[in-house]
């Protein structure tokens, strides 16, 4: 018998609820997903599943009417280029123990997602255990640049590596890395921040148009044949990148639904136009040639919620 969790309230007051419910031998804590971009297919699930039982269990499959198919995914490091796996075989939830599935370590992969997900609303899934069978799960939709909520305790992770598809990321350790000494020019700031993150001797990096408007920026940029843009929002320690996606960020509404001000938003793709036209069609064209949406998360360089890649 299916068994509905309400496992991830939104409310108002607080982007994501961090309560809890329980199931027999599963129980499921803080389910979220982000909102995606106009036209993106593809989403990602996050959810901390414990498994109570003294027996361990299996996660075998997801279900959601909201999607064609829910993959199983986990990311891992080969040499120093991020691998996204789809888990055929399941994901063991050993016992007593809790799973966590985050940005960049274990996820759900929504796939054909027949409407983008909304900020605001919920997205039901069936999760299928070998053992405990199927649970109903609520996944409550922040912000398309919202954090994920604080692991839960106990909780085991893994693949905390992660990567940007199209940029070299053999270097990049975002947790420790030391942020360039800032300067008054914030253009140039995030030049130093992108190529300290990105830039290998082999593959340099090249930014520009750099667009700066507020606490907000769009770079575009060019590595090894490969192009695209970033979104930028400033922090305590300068600008972090939130994502990386292609002409997704020419369109003021889409900065909308990532947190932009309507008036920053339009600055942004206005003057990012206006710079775009005095540059050679093909250079444009690069920029614009980043397939998808890639979520970047702020604490360890970016991870790919969203499949995306340069043509």
């Amino acid at each position: 018998m299916n068994r509905t969790i309400a496992a991830a309230l939104f409310a108002v007051a607080s982007l994501f609820s961090t309560h809890g419910f329980a199931a027999d031998t599963i129980r499921i804590d803080n389910a979220q997903a982000r909102a995606m971009l106009p036209g993106a297919k593809v989403g990602g699930g996050y959810l901390a599943i414990t498994n109570t039982s003294p027996q361990s269990d299996t996660l075998v499959s997801v279900t959601s009417p909201r999607a064609s198919s829910v993959q199983l995914h986990q990311m891992s490091i080969d040499n120093g280029i991020m691998i996204m796996r789809e888990l055929r075989d399941g994901i063991e939830i050993p016992a007593g123990k809790t799973i966590l599935f985050k940005p960049g370590a274990y996820h759900l992969m929504f796939m054909d997602v027949r409407e983008p997900f909304k900020r605001g609303e919920t997205v039901t899934a069936t999760l299928t255990f070998a053992k405990a069978g199927a649970v109903e799960v609520v996944f409550a939709v922040g912000s398309a640049g919202g954090d994920m909520s604080a692991p839960a305790a106990g909780a085991e992770q893994a693949g905390d590596d992660h990567v940007m598809p199209g940029m070299d990321m053999g270097k990049t350790d975002m947790g420790g890395m030391d942020m360039p000494g800032m300067s008054m020019d914030p253009k140039q700031d995030i030049r130093q921040t992108m190529r300290k993150q990105f830039e290998t001797p082999e593959k340099p990096l090249t930014t520009g148009p750099i667009i700066v408007r507020n606490d907000w920026a769009i770079a575009a940029w060019q590595q090894d044949g490969r192009g695209g843009r970033v979104l930028l929002r400033k922090g305590p320690h300068g600008f972090e990148a939130l994502l990386c996606s292609g002409d997704s960020l020419r369109d003021p509404a889409v900065l909308a639904t990532l947190g932009v001000d309507a008036a920053d938003a339009r600055a942004l793709t206005d003057q990012l136009a206006t710079a775009e036209r005095s540059l050679d069609p093909s250079t444009v064209a690069l920029f614009a040639s980043f397939v998808g949406t890639v979520m970047l998360d702020k604490a360890a360089g970016g991870h790919p919620d969203h499949a995306g890649h340069g043509k």
